[in-house]
């Protein structure tokens, strides 16, 4: 059953799919950004247009499409289901011509860019380094992006591959569970814990805990299920500020073992606690569109790297 949106617009266009028959990228484009935005105005602004040349581009698809691809939802607008479906191609059209964009500088001095990760950061200062290291002879692009961006950039097209944390192993098609990265606790040599080769959470019940940004402390307050601990006033995903924080008495802090692998002072000690807490690693590969075979070798490199740091 056709979506009761769509009305035939202009039967005297050339019909989809007939020869010559193209339909304008740039009128995606802007179809993704009023997805995106939730208005024209506001795709108007990001793109430096004007409305009615928004407007205009939404039409032309709306003609193309024979259906409404747009509809009035309080002071903007929201998808029909056609738009909706349409949308999806579209975002990946508009993921590809920024990937195509980015890459010019690449071309123009003789460089083509041959992989694209997005990695959390201590991710990227251990794993993703050592194993793109190993692949001499691939260029690979790494940007830094927390779980939900990463995964965001995968799913539109921006990368090739995704590195990402969860507190379960996650499941799905295209993705792989390196291991478990164990969070430890970190204090000054001479607190009185560090005496005690693992520490209980219970023993944290009157220390001030440096837990990091606000996904970190909300996951560390909900593991500390029999108190509600005391939380450092500054939030940070800093590692290198936590540890210093540490070493001047500020608290305890509770880091990855990703983080101490990146750095790690010398005047703070670590130590396992009970029960363990960790998170899992995982790399994703695009799940929606052929997997080009250096995202496949990136994935055999990392599982390497992994593989040695926990010998």
């Amino acid at each position: 059953m056709p979506d009761d949106t769509c009305k035939q617009k202009n039967a005297s266009m050339t019909p989809p799919g007939s020869i010559g028959y193209m339909l304008d990228p740039r009128s995606l484009v802007v179809l993704h950004l009023v997805d995106r935005t939730g208005s024209m105005s506001a795709a108007a602004r990001e793109l430096g247009w004007t409305h009615p040349a928004i407007s205009q581009h939404i039409k032309r698809l709306e003609r193309a499409a024979g259906c409404d691809l747009v509809e009035r939802h309080g002071r903007g607008v929201q998808l029909t289901d056609a738009g909706t479906t349409l949308a999806r191609h579209a975002a990946q059209i508009a993921a590809s011509l920024t990937a195509a964009q980015e890459c010019l500088p690449d071309l123009a001095s003789g460089h083509v860019p041959r992989l694209r990760v997005a990695a959390f950061p201590t991710a990227c200062a251990t794993l993703v380094v050592d194993a793109v290291t190993s692949l001499e002879d691939l260029r690979v692009d790494v940007r830094q992006a927390e779980p939900p961006e990463a995964l965001a950039a995968l799913n539109d097209g921006v990368v090739d591959v995704a590195v990402t944390f969860h507190d379960e192993p996650p499941q799905g098609k295209g993705v792989t569970v390196l291991g478990r990265d164990p969070l430890l606790a970190a204090l000054p040599a001479e607190h009185p814990l560090a005496t005690k080769e693992t520490i209980a959470l219970d023993d944290l019940r009157a220390a001030t805990i440096i837990a990091g940004c606000p996904l970190c402390q909300a996951r560390f307050v909900n593991h500390c299920q029999s108190f509600r601990p005391t939380l450092h006033h500054q939030v940070t995903d800093d590692y290198v500020l936590m540890q210093a924080m540490v070493a001047a008495g500020q608290g305890i802090a509770v880091l990855p073992g990703l983080a101490l692998a990146a750095h790690r002072r010398v005047d703070i000690v670590t130590r396992e606690l009970n029960p363990p807490l960790h998170r899992e690693i995982a790399v994703w590969l695009p799940s929606d569109r052929a997997t080009p075979p250096e995202a496949r070798r990136l994935l055999d490199a990392l599982s390497v790297v992994d593989a040695i740091m926990r010998q």
